[in-house]
């Protein structure tokens, strides 16, 4: 039986990845804050923010170390010391955000450059990814996921929780451009069952994949698919992505640095490795599964920040009545 551990757990992708683990009959653990238990799963209390973060460890070992929680080098250093001894495999999450920005090309393989100028957190996650290659001690695979969803609608600017809200109370959403900008979205079960192939896979030793869905969609697609799903219309509000980074800067990351490039990836590297394997949610069945798990959420009390709404507010205004888009 395959022991794995995943460091994370509860998140949007890691819940649907122990869950398939289950289902094949790994020996499944977990490493976390422990906010979410999880039947049939070991758990191991702590926090990877901490000075010696593994303590509750030091007696375990693993075939597969799975680390969903690594975001800056210290972690990853950390891990590469303590787990070189216990595993067999350490898989680190990346981000497939890390791929050059803007684009040279819009079919993105793993050939493609790293380099991300506008999002700090896709640098960072380039660098993590540099530690392993430059260690030899811990055996390693790296997984660049895209926007993977399951309990949460894409949101094209603002979140998908505070997005829901907006169109299911009648308000306007702002789409990045012309909203035709082609944007990939995985479901977390499909990318559960590619990630589960890689473990323990010689081949993936040393390696990098990214796992996503063969079909890129419009976002006014994506958009207009959610709404439809919970059972209302979208007024779509488009706005240039420089000029949302001028209302609030904090967006240059997810827009210049990610959403409002193009993007098309080729899997066929991953296929090789583990398989003829696809994606089989697709896009309709996926946006209302995850629908009804946003229902629920909103309908227990869910309330948006009210300044950003007010900014949302504002930035439709502004550029409707100027007849900006």
């Amino acid at each position: 039986m395959t022991k794995v551990l995943y460091i994370g757990g509860s998140g949007e992708i890691s819940t649907a990845c122990v869950a398939h683990s289950l289902f094949l009959g790994h020996d499944v653990s977990v490493f976390n804050r422990g906010n979410h238990p999880i039947e049939d799963v070991r758990s191991f209390k702590g926090s990877v923010y901490e000075s010696r973060p593994y303590q509750a460890l030091a007696n375990e070992s693993f075939d597969v170390v799975c680390q969903f929680l690594a975001f800056d080098t210290k972690t990853v250093e950390e891990d590469a010391r303590f787990f070189s001894s216990r595993c067999r495999q350490y898989v680190f999450i990346s981000t497939a955000s890390a791929y050059e920005k803007p684009c040279k090309s819009q079919v993105i393989t793993e050939q493609t450059p790293l380099s991300n100028p506008h999002w700090e957190y896709s640098r960072k996650k380039i660098a993590c990814e540099a530690v392993l290659m430059r260690q030899a001690r811990l055996p390693y695979t790296i997984v660049r996921p895209s926007h993977t969803y399951r309990s949460r609608l894409p949101g094209a600017v603002i979140d998908g929780n505070h997005q829901t809200w907006r169109l299911l109370n009648g308000k306007p959403v702002i789409v990045h451009d012309d909203g035709q900008s082609l944007w990939t979205l995985t479901h977390a079960e499909d990318f559960a069952r590619a990630l589960c192939c890689l473990f323990l896979n010689d081949q993936a030793l040393g390696k990098a994949f990214h796992i996503t869905d063969d079909q890129a969609h419009t976002w006014n697609k994506l958009i207009i698919s959610s709404a439809k799903v919970l059972g209302v219309e979208a007024e779509i509000v488009h706005v240039s992505s420089e000029r949302l980074v001028h209302y609030e800067p904090q967006w240059q990351g997810p827009l210049l640095g990610d959403k409002s490039n193009s993007m098309i990836f080729d899997n066929q590297y991953l296929k090789q490795v583990i398989g003829d394997w696809q994606c089989e949610v697709a896009l309709e069945f996926g946006l209302q599964q995850t629908a009804t798990m946003v229902l629920d959420r909103l309908a227990a009390g869910y309330e948006p920040d009210k300044s950003l709404d007010a900014l949302v507010d504002r930035i439709i205004e502004e550029n409707t009545s100027q007849g900006c888009s």
